[in-house]
């Protein structure tokens, strides 16, 4: 009877686990530019409960502070360098593949932008928002991003919103990833970086 017992569990732990790969994460940013104010808000949700969730900026911890101090004390000398670079060329196929298949498992389901820009003149303000409404506004009618660009021609400025929400599968990712790993350049190449 027990031995029963823990197998249902077991089978219903690795549906959970298969479901968590299948099913995809819900990814939402929404950040806002005012000024020198930057704030927002990322969360990460999957069947619609939220798993995570963090306000930007985010308030930095004091062990935080310390490690960005200690990162800033650490120099790479140049033959670290080249050696990571070496590193990177052999294991590129695989990081390649890794990175393809994490852009096929993303799916964008809005990408909102309203942006208020103005530069130096009005004159370099009209032609780079006329660039930008050039680009935009076909992406606005074949695909699901909303880009609105309001010019300022009376200051130097950079203010909007931007609301993204995007799905990301796991399971191809988890996958790929663990195809690379199995290969000795990349496990080389993250030994390396993390010194």
């Amino acid at each position: 009877m027990i031995y029963i017992l823990i197998g249902i569990i077991i089978i219903i732990l690795v549906l959970i686990l298969l479901s968590f790969l299948m099913i995809p994460l819900n990814l939402s940013l929404d950040l806002k530019k005012n000024d020198s104010d930057i704030h927002g808000k990322f969360s990460l949700k999957w069947l619609g409960i939220k798993i995570f969730s963090k306000e930007i900026p985010g308030e930095e911890k004091e062990e935080d502070k310390k490690k960005k101090k200690n990162d800033e004390e650490y120099k790479f000398d140049l033959g670290r360098i080249l050696n990571i670079l070496n590193l990177f060329l052999e294991a590129w196929p695989q990081i390649y593949q890794l990175t393809l298949t994490t852009y096929r498992s993303f799916t964008i389901e809005k990408i909102f932008l309203d942006l208020t820009m103005g530069l130096e003149s009005p004159a370099d303000t009209a032609l780079f928002t006329g660039y930008i409404w050039a680009f935009t506004y076909p992406l606005n009618a074949v695909t699901r991003i909303d880009a609105i660009i309001t010019p300022d021609f009376d200051r130097r400025i950079l203010d909007g919103n931007l609301e993204l929400d995007v799905k990301l599968k796991l399971g191809g990712v988890l996958i790929e990833a663990i195809r690379a790993y199995s290969k000795k350049p990349v496990r080389e190449l993250i030994n390396e970086v993390r010194g």
